[in-house]
């Protein structure tokens, strides 16, 4: 990176330059900027090299955008590209001029610039540079000394401008505040050799006085943020009047010299400046030395404002960066609920699976097996791991709700149909009887007792087809309950299909039809054939919902993670029939941890809970039968991962 930061001095002064974020075929840059500079696709004969950025991408138009200086401002206008420029998200209106400040971001295409001006206009968004105290003797020194030469102002911008450029690299490059303020510090004292101790001072919350987060010294040492002391007249100042601070020879100087931190301290030379960004003030950061009185100069100054400009934007960006991981957290954690709460029954099951997989993937980094030993799970994929926890029976949105509901092999309003029918077949069964015996009274012309004999022996005859009946039915409520492992059908079953009754000068009927001898017949769970694939489609469903989401890169995994949390070692699971390797370490984590949820959550209408370790017994026979991983079971039940939710 650094050996890309290359400027000319024959090309005049310096007053701003634009940094480039690689990506794809753009490699990442810093551009000079002078008076004026085009940017565009392809080389122009007509310009000089030092006033056209060429972005060899094909989403960006031969002549896309151009940037002007005018006095100390810095415009930039489209010109009238296919796919626009944008400042700050914002499309720009082609043709017009936009203004430019230090730290806003271009957009051309695909490719982000970040432009930085060297110039300190007056105004709020830009720290004042105040000189709190020049000693006379100094002054006196520096007008004896030689007047400063063109030669000798370009070497210190160009200086300026190298050690700008090295912070816009290094900020840009963090993804975390904790490595940006290390970053910065060890900056500092690379920039300011004569420092001797660097502070580090962020606002919690705005409008808040900021608070120590980083301390250190030169020597390396890292202080305790908590227990430095620093003087509160001048954070105050540096804070509520928003303006950078230089003093040289701190003791000397009557608004400093009193103050009891600085005394102790013997503090010499102290620069302190602001971290603005658009008028607000995020924190600031202080410089100082106790060894010479003399450190740090007014162009030190300067380029500490430069410093704690370029973090402002980095802490800015670290804070929207942290509200979208917020919002993006909270929209997945309120989908998950909604598609919860059309199961109450099953409610929650997504977010213990969700700690289950984070404390696994957290007890496999510790493990020192030789299958696992090897695997380190970073913060960022420890987020998509859980994220895809989280989301992976999201497809169920798509299963109806009788179906995702079923309690029993049949539906209730089945089972309560079914018991209608018993009743109705015995009133047939009644109503032909009776008239039998009225027929074959009318026929025969019986007597009293012949009558009473007769509808005895009816009596009898359907006292005995009610008790069948009350056995059929007795049968079809114990085939109703699902089991949870294979079973054999009962064989009194066929025989209900089997019996018919008849219905008045109608055909014979049966009390069970196809449909519901089939669905009694499954020899596990309570889903049919039909319903159990609508259940299974939710995992295609899933994937199909997570696609369409544009995942940053470090979240690109969340959908086959996902996808494959039914797969089964030995090609047995669904969608897709994966086998071993197929299967990535992530989705199996995700797999062991959704079948123990499934097996030991509450009790549910279909099924008891079952106990820890019956459950374990039967996940450790699917990993003797190949189907789930033996080495990360073993760590689930060794770190006991269900007890750490």
């Amino acid at each position: 990176m650094e050996d890309s930061v290359t400027f000319s001095e024959s090309s005049g002064a310096v007053t701003a330059y634009l940094a480039v974020t690689g990506a794809g075929t753009v490699k990442s840059t810093m551009f000079p900027l002078h008076e004026e500079v085009v940017i565009g696709r392809d080389p122009q004969d007509s310009l000089a090299l030092d006033s056209f950025l060429c972005i060899p991408e094909h989403t960006v138009s031969r002549r896309h955008a151009r940037i002007r200086r005018s006095g100390e401002t810095y415009f930039v206008e489209d010109l009238h590209s296919f796919n626009g420029t944008f400042v700050l998200g914002n499309r720009i209106t082609p043709g017009e001029w936009h203004p430019l400040r230090g730290g806003d971001e271009l957009s051309v295409s695909s490719v982000q610039i970040v432009f930085h001006s060297l110039l300190v206009p007056a105004r709020e968004s830009m720290p004042t540079i105040i000189a709190k105290t020049i000693d006379a003797t100094v002054f006196a020194n520096s007008l004896k000394s030689t007047p400063d030469t063109d030669q000798n102002y370009m070497q210190r911008t160009i200086r300026k401008l190298h050690a700008m450029a090295q912070v816009g690299i290094a900020l840009g490059a963090v993804t975390d505040r904790a490595t940006m303020i290390e970053k910065i510090m060890n900056l500092i004292f690379e920039l300011f050799p004569l420092a001797e101790r660097a502070f580090i001072l962020l606002s919690k919350n705005v409008g808040e006085p900021p608070v120590p987060v980083a301390a250190r010294r030169c020597d390396g040492m890292i202080e305790d943020p908590e227990q430095v002391r620093i003087s509160q007249t001048l954070i105050s100042e540096v804070f509520n009047k928003k303006q950078s601070i230089l003093s040289v020879d701190t003791l000397s100087d009557r608004h400093f010299g009193s103050q009891e931190s600085i005394v102790s301290q013997a503090i010499r030379s102290v620069m302190c400046v602001p971290l603005l960004l658009e008028g607000e003030c995020l924190g600031l950061i202080q410089v100082d030395t106790s060894s010479d009185p003399h450190a740090f100069k007014e162009q030190d100054l300067e380029m500490l404002t430069g410093v704690c400009t370029e973090t402002a934007v980095a802490l800015k960006n670290f804070q929207l960066y942290s509200d979208i991981e917020r919002l993006l957290d909270g929209f997945v954690r309120a989908s998950v609920q909604a598609i919860e709460e059309r199961d109450p029954v099953t409610a929650g099951h997504s977010f213990r699976v969700a700690a289950y997989a984070e404390h696994l993937a957290k007890a496999v980094d510790h493990d020192v097996s030789p299958d696992l030993r090897r695997l380190v799970f970073s913060k960022e994929q420890l987020r998509e791991m859980r994220y895809a926890a989280l989301l992976h029976d999201f497809g169920k949105v798509g299963v109806r709700e009788h179906v995702l509901r079923k309690e029993k092999k049949l539906h209730h309003s089945d089972m309560r149909l079914l018991e209608q029918r018993f009743k109705y077949a015995r009133v047939c069964l009644e109503r032909q009887a009776y008239r039998h015996l009225a027929e074959v009274h009318i026929q025969r012309e019986l007597s009293m007792a012949a009558f009473r004999e007769e509808s005895w022996k009816i009596e009898e005859n359907l006292r005995g087809e009610f008790e069948r009946l009350d056995a059929f039915l007795a049968t079809i409520r114990r085939a109703n309950e699902p089991a949870i492992s294979h079973t054999e059908n009962l064989p009194e079953l066929r025989n209900v299909l089997d019996y018919a009754y008849h219905e008045s000068d109608g055909p014979a009927a049966r009390l069970l039809d196809e449909h519901e001898f089939s669905a009694l017949s499954v020899s596990m769970g309570c889903l049919t054939e039909e319903e159990r694939q609508q259940v299974q489609s939710h995992v295609a469903d899933s994937y199909s919902f997570l696609i369409l989401i544009p995942w940053t890169r470090d979240l690109a995994g969340i959908p086959a993670i996902a996808h494959g949390h039914h797969e089964k070692l030995d090609g047995s699971g669904y969608p897709m029939g994966l086998r071993g390797a197929q299967i990535s370490i992530q989705t199996r984590i995700l797999t062991i941890c959704d079948i123990y949820d499934a097996l030991t959550a509450g009790d549910r209408p279909y099924k008891k809970a079952m106990p820890v370790d019956q459950a374990l017994d039967l996940m450790a026979a699917e990993c003797r039968a190949g189907r789930l991983d033996s080495s990360l079971f073993n760590v689930f039940v060794e770190s006991r991962v269900w007890s750490m939710e």
